[in-house]
Formats: structure tokens, C-alpha cells, sequence
């Protein structure tokens, strides 16, 4: 049995015989009676296992994940545990990316990148895990504000870090996530909505440098392909010209089990610029539908920002997801929700709350349209 021991300077210290019956001790310091006694209890049950064998019960053990640096130390001076190095967030993120890589894309590692320089910028690389909680984690979302971060990029950051320290937590390496608390889930910013109508969209295709090009914007206006990944991964094999429809990868959600990719129609609208990349004489055998601009290092954003403004139009946010909302927004109007969020590839819950807009057109439409019954003579009497 452990027992507490007081010291001439006001300090205590718990002394126990360890499994060999060697005596040993452990200095605490001046600390209260009660916390001396809790420790105390944590030693015996620590011996206890020792000596039989047997693993520490699930209250030692949650006590031990909780203790600090200079309490480990201690414990595993006198051989109770095992001496460990308090882990720092440098390791941890290097030891998530290296266990993630080879598992998810190369652009979802990118993004664990961003977040680690986000997290070392702020905290630095030998930033003791335990150190962290929320607090610090509230102090890491005020930085982020700070460099003038938009909301929901802020909250793709948080989410990418909260993930990173759930494997913190699964390696019991913490106790609990620091980063729990923090919001991660995207909100809708219809301020950034844009509207490209048909006839400005045509500006757009008209004033670019080449037909892959004109087939890049044509995807996502008419045929509401995420640019550039689904418009990369499009195959001239998935191409069925005969039934009018082709089959559309979605490395965005392929994850999800019935998500892999989707089926969409060869639009009218979209038809004459599939036909011209397909059936252009010169056009070298191509497995994949893009093949001259899906080079990686190839910035479609900044070029496609040059085509808007030689088309004589003002750059808009989000240029590509806007060019993907305009068309669910026109379909919608044409279409049962149920086959367009089917066509576009996202929830009827996402499309309405990130996709679907008002357009100006919609209150010029309706100073002419009643949707009221009209009132009977009795009524209006």
C-alpha cells in the first residue's frame, strides 16, 4: 500500500514498495491533502497491476492521459510507466499527412498542407499537444480572421484541423479534440451567387483562345460539371452519342457508396462543342475529352478571369461553381427537382441552400404573373 508522507517545508510525497519490494518515492510538492490522497490511490492501483499482470483499470487510465509532463515524468522515474515524450504538433500533423497520403487525393493532401502551415504559422512546430485546448483553438480561428479569411474557408480549415486532431485523440495522445468547439460546417453565402445568363455565357465561349476551352466552360454552363476535376476526368469512351447522355466521374464524392458519378443528357446547348473537340480532323487520339488544358500547373482560374474580361464582362466569385449554380437554377424551372439535383450531382438540401438563385428576372416575372385565385364578385363586394 501507498501512503503520504509530509515534509518539513510544508511539501508531501507518496512512498509504496514497487513490484521487487524496492521502497520508493515520489515527490509532489506543496499540493492540498485531497490531491495527494487522489494520487495516491493512482499509485497503488498502478503497483496493483504490476504485480499482477494485469492491465490499469479505465479510471487510472483516463487519469493518466490527463496528468501533465512534469507528473509522467515522475511516474515513470519510479518505473510505474513508461517513460514517453509529450508528443508536439509538429510530429502529429507530419505522422497524419505521412499515414493519409497514398489514401486520398494529391489535392486533399494540398489541402492537409495549408492547414499545417495555418496551424505551425500561429502555435510553431514544437507546440506541446497538451498545451491545447479551447481556448487555443478560439485564438487559431481570431488568426485566421485576421489574414482576412473568408467564413467558409475558415471552416474548411477548422474541419480539416479537427480531423487531424481526432487522430490525435485516437492515438491517446489527447484526451479530448481542442478543436471540437469549433464551427466547420460550410454556410451559405448567396452574396457571392452570380447569375451568368445564356446570352453573356455566349460572350464568354465566344472569346476564348480555343474549342477545349470553349468545351471547359460549356461543361460547367450547360452540362454542370465541377471544373476542373469532373471536367478532367471526362472520358470520350463515356460518351454515348447515340442515346444522348454521357457519364460524368465525380472524384468528389466518390467516397460515398452510390456517389461514384452520375448519368447527364447532351443538352442542346452543349452538343455543338462536344462535337467540334470530337470531330475536329486534326484532333489527335485523346483518351480524356480535355486534354490540352488538363495539365496540373495549367491556373484555369486566372486564364478563365482573362477570357471573362476580353468577353468585355466583369470577373464574378467563384467563377466555375457559379457557372454550375446558373445552370441547376435554370433546370430547376424545367425540370422535378429529383432529376436535376440528379443531373448536377449534389442534395436538394445543398442545391437550395448553396446552388439555386433569384434572379432579377424572377421579380420582373412576377409584377406579371398572380398566383393568388381571383376573388369572386361576392368577394370583392
Amino acid at each position: 500500500m501507498a501512503s503520504i508522507a509530509k515534509r518539513p517545508n510544508g511539501g508531501k510525497m507518496i512512498q509504496f514498495f514497487d513490484s521487487g519490494g524496492t521502497r520508493r518515492a515520489i515527490q509532489l510538492g506543496r499540493v492540498s491533502m485531497k490531491n495527494a490522497n487522489s494520487v495516491r490511490v493512482h499509485v497503488e492501483r498502478l503497483v496493483s497491476a504490476q504485480i499482477s499482470g494485469s492491465a490499469v483499470d479505465d479510471v487510472t487510465s483516463f487519469w493518466l492521459k490527463k496528468i501533465d509532463q512534469t507528473m509522467i515524468d515522475k511516474l515513470a522515474k519510479v518505473d510505474l510507466i513508461k517513460k514517453r515524450e509529450s508528443a508536439d504538433l509538429g510530429k502529429l500533423i507530419d505522422d497524419f499527412i505521412k499515414l493519409k497520403d497514398g489514401d486520398v487525393k494529391p489535392r486533399t493532401v494540398a489541402k492537409y498542407r495549408v492547414v499545417k502551415k495555418h496551424l505551425i504559422d500561429h502555435f510553431g512546430k514544437s507546440q506541446p499537444l497538451r498545451t491545447l485546448n479551447a481556448g487555443e483553438a478560439k485564438k487559431w480561428r481570431a488568426y485566421l480572421v485576421s489574414k482576412g479569411l473568408a467564413e467558409n474557408s475558415i471552416r474548411k480549415l477548422s474541419g480539416i484541423a479537427k480531423t487531424m486532431f481526432n487522430h490525435a485523440v485516437e492515438n491517446e495522445l489527447l484526451v479530448k479534440n481542442p478543436f471540437r468547439c469549433l464551427p466547420s460546417a460550410l454556410v451559405p453565402t448567396r452574396e457571392r451567387h452570380f447569375f451568368l445568363s445564356a446570352e453573356d455565357a455566349q460572350k464568354v465561349i465566344d472569346a476564348c483562345p480555343d474549342d477545349e476551352w470553349k468545351l471547359i466552360i460549356a461543361l460547367a454552363r450547360y452540362g454542370g460539371l465541377r471544373t476542373p476535376s469532373e471536367t478532367f476526368s471526362l472520358k470520350w469512351q463515356d460518351v454515348n452519342w447515340e442515346q444522348g447522355r454521357f457519364y460524368v466521374s465525380s472524384p468528389k464524392t466518390e467516397r460515398y457508396a452510390g456517389k461514384e458519378g452520375r448519368i447527364v443528357p447532351i443538352f442542346p446547348e452543349l452538343r455543338p462543342y462536344l462535337d467540334t473537340c470530337f470531330f475536329t480532323e486534326d484532333k489527335k487520339p485523346s483518351e480524356y475529352v480535355i486534354a490540352k488544358h488538363r495539365i496540373r500547373s495549367e491556373n484555369l482560374r486566372t486564364t478563365f478571369h482573362k477570357i471573362i474580361k476580353r468577353a468585355g464582362l466583369k470577373p464574378w466569385p467563384k467563377p466555375f461553381q457559379n457557372l454550375r449554380s446558373s445552370r441547376e437554377t435554370e433546370l430547376i424551372e424545367q425540370f422535378p427537382i429529383q432529376t436535376v439535383v440528379s443531373w448536377i450531382g449534389n442534395s436538394p438540401a445543398v442545391a437550395l441552400q448553396s446552388y439555386l438563385q433569384v434572379r432579377e428576372s424572377d421579380f420582373e416575372k412576377a409584377l406579371h404573373i398572380s398566383c393568388s385565385p381571383v376573388l369572386s364578385t361576392v368577394d370583392q363586394a
